[in-house]
């Protein structure tokens, strides 16, 4: 910045220096410190303006005498520079009551493997199987009551396409509602593949699901919306798939059909 551009911002600047004095006294600050803000060095001009405007003003015996003490001036503006920044007075709030002491108990003992399952279990709830997935059937069942064969559920389970739950060591049941006219519905070995576990999928199935508009996955699978449901299963469970077969049928094959409930 040069001088004469020093004058010119002076002049019209927000502080509004006119003086010529003060655009003279700008110009040989910016020279003589480059690195310094206008800002800055504006202040400092705007203070030795009025300081020269008013020893303009005096008489000349009072500006001799000014003169005289100009020592005690520079040492007047040494200790200023010198006295400490004020620190901020902190804001001071008065309690209306005193103030609440507590204290947790803590996080208590370590427990071993062990002890924390059996813990678990005292205060698990049993629940039957047929509380969370529905009207249950098995092998027996299904073929005397709903005239499906068991080498076709056989059939059904090998290629991944109904869903079958363990109960007890060995014993499988098959959720009746799984089953359109005789037939699992298309899309549950995908599902169960998205999920990873079969009973884990069951319930997911007949929970009401907001990316699907509150409708329960398996009432969206009767509706035919089988890569909607499979999307959302993989996006619900993204992570948590197992190896099973990648590959299933779109509808499981079937010897028999018989007057299964929806």
């Amino acid at each position: 910045m040069t001088a004469a551009h020093a004058r010119r911002s002076t002049s019209q600047g927000p502080g509004k220096i006119a003086s010529p004095v003060a655009a003279d006294l700008i110009g040989m600050f910016v020279q003589r410190n480059p690195k310094s803000s206008k800002g800055e060095l504006s202040e400092v001009v705007k203070l030795v303006a009025e300081f020269s405007a008013t020893a303009t003003k005096l008489s000349p015996s009072a500006r001799k005498r000014l003169i005289a003490r100009k020592a005690q001036f520079k040492k007047f503006i040494a200790e200023i520079a010198a006295e400490p920044e004020a620190a901020p007075q902190a804001m001071k709030l008065a309690a209306k009551a005193p103030a609440e002491v507590s204290q947790g108990a803590g996080l208590g003992r370590v427990l071993s493997a062990e002890e924390g399952k059996a813990r678990i279990a005292s205060y698990a709830t049993p629940a039957k199987v047929e509380d969370w997935a529905g009207p249950l059937a098995g092998p027996t069942e299904l073929e005397r009551d709903f005239g499906v064969a068991r080498s076709t559920l056989h059939n059904w389970q090998k290629q991944g396409a109904v869903i079958g739950l363990l109960v007890g060591v060995r014993k499988h049941a098959f959720p009746t509602e799984q089953f359109v006219d005789g037939r699992p519905v298309s899309g549950l070995g995908p599902v169960v593949e998205a999920i990873g576990e079969p009973r884990t999928a069951w319930l997911w199935l007949r929970e009401p699901n907001p990316e699907l508009g509150g409708a329960a996955p398996l009432a969206r699978l009767k509706a035919g919306a089988t890569d909607k449901v499979v999307e959302v299963a993989r996006s619900n469970f993204a992570g948590a798939r197992r190896s099973i077969p990648t590959s299933w049928p779109t509808s499981p094959s079937s010897s028999r059909r018989g007057p299964m409930c929806a």
